[in-house]
This record gives structure tokens, C-alpha cells and sequence, in this order.
């Protein structure tokens, strides 16, 4: 004899168990921390672009020493003016966002399917 489970009724309980995955949390939450490390370390760090005066005006560029040569590089090219460490890690940052955005999608879509079925279980 098989007995219902409790709350139920007849059908069988449809339960979806970890509904966002802990990929899905995890590489939010280290995008955002790493994020926000390198935020942080870029408003602390002074370069000509900027550091002016509040009456002068702010230079175009800015010489960037890469190995043994320097290179000019506009002041709106933030991500060229930063240290080989910080564009690494802004690459990564942009992946754990990618990893974040596949995997919610992923479970967007589990939960559709679910809910689906669910719906037709009732």
C-alpha cells in the first residue's frame, strides 16, 4: 500500500530542490566582490587623468609604461591605463559575469520547465 505523501492530496508533491544553483550565487557573488575591489582600488590610485585641479582643465592622455616602452593613452581608456594585474582580473570579472548570466538563464529555464509540468500535474 502506498500512502500519499502529506499536503498533497492524490497527486504526487512536484518539488524543484535548489532552485538557483550555487554556481549561479557563487559567481554572483565573486563578480561582485571582485567588482568591487577593483573599483576600489582604482579610486585609489592617482593618475594624471585624474588628479586636476578643480579650475584646470583635464589632460587628453596619459604615458603608460608597458615592459620598456611608454605609450600615450587617452584618459578615456580606462581599462589600457590600469596595471597588467587589474585588466587581468577585469577579464575575469567579465567572465564570472558571463558564468552568472548562462547559469541563471540555465535556471530560468529549469524553473519554467518545473513550473510547467507542474501546472499540468494539477
Amino acid at each position: 500500500m502506498i500512502l500519499p505523501l502529506v499536503g498533497c492530496g492524490e497527486r504526487p508533491c512536484a518539488t524543484m530542490d535548489g532552485m538557483i544553483s550555487r554556481l549561479t550565487i557563487f559567481s554572483l557573488l565573486f563578480s561582485l566582490m571582485l567588482g568591487l575591489g577593483i573599483y576600489m582600488y582604482s579610486q585609489g590610485e592617482q593618475d594624471r587623468c585624474n588628479s586636476y585641479p578643480a579650475a584646470g582643465v583635464q589632460p587628453r592622455s596619459q604615458y603608460v609604461i608597458t615592459g620598456e616602452r611608454q605609450i600615450e593613452v587617452p584618459c578615456s581608456e580606462w581599462f589600457l591605463r590600469q596595471p597588467l594585474a587589474v585588466q587581468i582580473l577585469s577579464v575575469a570579472d567579465a567572465l564570472l559575469g558571463f558564468v552568472f548570466a548562462v547559469n541563471a538563464l540555465a535556471d530560468l529555464n529549469r524553473w519554467l520547465r518545473w513550473r510547467r509540468t507542474n501546472k499540468r500535474v494539477e
